[in-house]
């Protein structure tokens, strides 16, 4: 829910809370899949409302970081996932100073699929997971620390 970035600027509570960007409602829409439905759920739009995206989120529609800091909050958006690992050096710098939630936006590819499940053990992969340091550089990076 959106609103919790609203109590976690109120309350002072500073954490990373990451939003995963393929312009789609996409638990939904690939919820809708198994019905051979895929409507409704585009998110993508040109938002002449924000001047902030780039060329690489033109088209995306909502601009999260704008509506983190109307919450309150505070935000960064990646377009690069080589930029992941500094990113989240920059958000927990961000959340030390201003104790409040930091919003890492990441933008994917449109359409993306996410993992998902009804249970931990039961998570549903479209994709290959990392098995090697340069399958996932950024995610092994955090155990290095």
């Amino acid at each position: 829910m959106i609103e919790e970035l609203a109590v976690g600027a109120q309350f002072n509570l500073p954490y990373i809370h990451v939003v995963v960007n393929n312009s789609y409602l996409g638990l939904i829409r690939q919820s809708q899949r198994g019905f051979n439905m895929e409507q409704n759920v585009s998110l993508a739009f040109e938002n002449i409302n924000s001047t902030g995206l780039s060329a690489t989120a033109s088209g995306y529609g909502v601009d999260h970081v704008k509506v983190a800091e109307g919450l309150g909050c505070k935000a960064i958006r990646v377009e690069d996932p080589n930029d992941l690992a500094s990113a989240f050096g920059k958000a927990k710098a961000i959340m030390g100073e201003f104790q409040v939630p930091v919003v890492v936006e990441v933008i994917l590819e449109k359409v993306t699929n996410i993992s998902m499940g009804v249970e931990i053990n039961a998570v549903n992969e479209f994709e290959a997971l990392a098995e090697t340091r340069e399958d996932a550089p950024t995610a092994i990076l955090a155990l290095q620390a």
